[in-house]
């Protein structure tokens, strides 16, 4: 009789527990990345009445007559596999991952992990998360292009008095291109006719180089020239430059117009050493024809870039933005339209992530159980990053309220269990009376 109190005793109090682990589920319905819990039950001890015995010769064997003593925890299994929805908040340091990985935050002497993407930017210019300006851990990038994401994990500096600004890059190629028309009247002209290029120098400043085109002051069809006549700064100020190369000889093909030679060079390329800031510029006429056209006009013009748009040089530019790819990957975009990578996100797995300890916060800890975590870039295993979005609690409030329901009814069935032993003792010490 009194096993029967007790085991009431005990179930009121696993039902008890499981109802804490409801409450909680439902008060984090709206908890940024929480992940929801499952209890489950097992039977306590019991008490042998009469052991089991073997079969003989002349007796069959019995079963063994025990006792339950009631329930208790079994395990508090935390249901970390299943994917929360996702919200739009618009703010590009918000972050969701899509997959089994887990960012991992860190400060000077713990290392954590979360689903938790909701980071910003502290007055350091650091990637933290919200919540406790933990540093968020990657990959930095060395030179602005690459990423080395088998290095050491690194708190991730998104803004720092190196990155505010990109050094401009002087232009080192120019191409024209165009028809040169031998009945140009232009051509012919002193002046010839004009094609100004704007450059960028080795100081990161603009300049305006002019160069005249003309008939080389022949009668051959087949032959034309090429002059610089000036080099300005940005403010319209001519400057003194060096003029290594002088005129420059192009020759086309007098059945075709197509073009042979500049200064004897079949590639069409001839260097310019303007010395100072403006450096040395690779140009190329080999994009340029001669041949008649109907209006007597040449159409030559020139571009910064070779002919497949590099070494075009750009002035300096102030960071404008930063923004997160699906990898992971941070890029800064600068006023000149230059574009520069200063990191990746890593993000961590475990063999068995319910193993994971938690800590508050929406914070795990790997434990002996979790495995070691493995640090990779988020796409590694099929998964991805949305920016401007965060991933929300996977608590199912349907279930929820079921659970709560069969809960309360057992508590309530334990609750009268013990009221009908507590009848029984009650009727037991009666027949004194």
């Amino acid at each position: 009789m009194v096993r029967s109190l007790w085991s009431g005793v005990a179930g009121l109090k696993t039902h008890q527990t499981e109802m804490d682990v409801i409450s909680n589920n439902i008060s984090n319905v709206n908890t940024t990345a929480y992940k929801s819990q499952q209890m489950n039950f097992t039977d306590l001890l019991y008490q042998a009445k009469k052991s089991a015995t073997a079969a003989t010769a002349t007796r069959t064997g019995t079963n063994a007559t025990q006792v339950g003593l009631g329930a208790r925890t079994g395990a508090i299994m935390t249901m970390i596999g299943a994917q929360g929805s996702v919200q739009t908040t618009n703010n590009a340091f918000d972050l969701s991952i899509t997959g089994d990985s887990f960012f991992t935050v860190a400060d000077a002497d713990h290392i954590w992990y979360t689903r938790d993407g909701s980071f910003t930017i502290d007055g350091t210019g650091y990637l933290v998360n919200q919540n406790q300006g933990l540093y968020v851990l990657g990959w930095r990038s060395a030179d602005g292009f690459t990423v080395d994401t088998t290095g050491n994990l690194q708190n991730l500096q998104l803004i720092s008095d190196d990155n505010k600004t990109l050094e401009g890059e002087a232009t080192t190629a120019v191409t024209f291109s165009g028809n040169l028309d031998r009945y140009d009247s232009q051509l012919s002209a002193d002046e010839g006719r004009v094609v100004a290029i704007e450059v960028y120098g080795t100081d990161g400043e603009r300049y305006t180089i002019k160069y005249s085109f003309t008939d080389a002051g022949d009668d051959i069809a087949t032959t034309f020239a090429a002059t610089v006549t000036g080099v300005m700064d940005a403010n319209g100020n001519a400057i003194d430059y060096t003029d290594n190369v002088g005129t420059v000889n192009l020759i086309y093909n007098a059945a075709n117009g197509t073009f042979t030679s500049a200064n004897g060079n079949e590639n069409g390329i001839v260097a310019f050493a303007f010395g100072g800031n403006v450096g040395t510029i690779n140009v190329d006429f080999s994009s340029t024809t001669s041949y008649a056209a109907k209006n007597n006009t040449s159409t030559v013009t020139a571009a910064r870039g070779d002919i497949n748009g590099n070494n075009e040089g750009y002035p300096e530019g102030a960071m404008t933005g930063v923004t997160i790819g699906t990898d992971g990957t941070i890029t800064a975009s600068y006023g000149n339209g230059q574009f520069r990578i200063i990191g990746q996100l890593a993000v961590a797995e475990f063999i068995n992530a319910t193993g994971l300890q938690l800590d508050g916060n929406n914070l795990y800890s790997a434990t002996g159980n979790s495995g070691d975590p493995q640090y990779m870039v988020v796409t590694a295993d099929g998964g991805y990053m949305s920016s401007g979005t965060l991933e929300m609690s996977n608590v199912d409030l349907a279930t929820e309220f079921t659970n709560m329901i069969t809960t309360q009814r057992g508590f309530q069935a334990n609750s009268r269990v013990i009221t009908v032993t507590d009848t029984l003792l009650e009727e037991l010490k009666n027949l004194k009376r």
